[in-house]
């Protein structure tokens, strides 16, 4: 994995993460239905890009062809690109800069925007089972030399406090669940947190339009 560091001159809006993260897939790797980036760090005069190294000319080609031709748009902004940086350091790794960590055995996920599950052809009921099992498939494309792996032991372990779920069309919901992770081994927990932190960074279920997959973990 590599760290990209994209200066740009200081910009107006500051937009969190978690919404720019679809914008910023598309603007790099239009053509790429799965995510191939994270966006792990913003502000007004930086972007920070997690990469897979198989990935990593194809994103500083993007860069540079936005750089020379000045077009580059991130919620119709336009952003003028002054400086690439590759960062190698370890404090700058995803891993050691974005931790989430279950509190007192208990999660919240709040769905901010319309939410679908799709496999295949098929689009499919929310259960957090689903949301999980996904997320992790999504998790192992991305991470592909350090893959998590969930079975249904632990997940029936997770017990369901509360659920708000509202439907709207192609399944899609939003709403909020609650989950009590008492009954898992701390090691087991630990898997959960570092999906959970992916979860927040990339958004969850099936990018597509006004289905954009915004939480938030509490």
């Amino acid at each position: 994995m590599k760290t990209i560091l994209i200066k740009t001159q200081k910009r107006k809006n500051n937009i969190s993460k978690e919404y720019l993260q679809v914008d910023i897939q598309k603007r790099f790797f239009p053509n790429e239905l799965s995510h191939k980036i994270l966006l792990i760090n913003i502000d007004l005069e930086n972007i920070e890009l997690l990469i897979n190294d198989e990935d990593l000319n194809l994103l500083l080609n993007k860069i540079l062809e936005y750089k020379l031709n000045d077009n580059l748009y991130i919620n119709h902004e336009k952003i003028i690109i002054k400086e690439i940086k590759m960062l190698d350091d370890i404090k700058n790794n995803y891993e050691n800069k974005e931790k989430f960590k279950i509190i007192n055995n208990r999660v919240s996920i709040i769905f901010k925007s319309p939410t679908i599950f799709k496999v295949g052809y098929n689009f499919l009921d929310f259960s957090f089972q689903l949301l999980f099992l996904l997320s992790c498939q999504k998790y192992n494309k991305f991470f592909k030399n350090k893959k998590l792996i969930l079975n249904k032991e632990e997940l029936e372990k997770i017990d369901l406090i509360h659920e708000n779920i509202e439907k709207g069309e192609l399944n899609s919901f939003i709403g909020k669940v609650e989950l009590d992770f008492s009954r898992i081994s701390n090691e087991e927990k630990e898997k959960y947190e570092i999906l959970l932190n992916f979860m927040k960074l990339n958004g969850v279920g099936y990018k597509h339009k006004k289905y954009y997959g915004m939480i938030e973990i509490i």
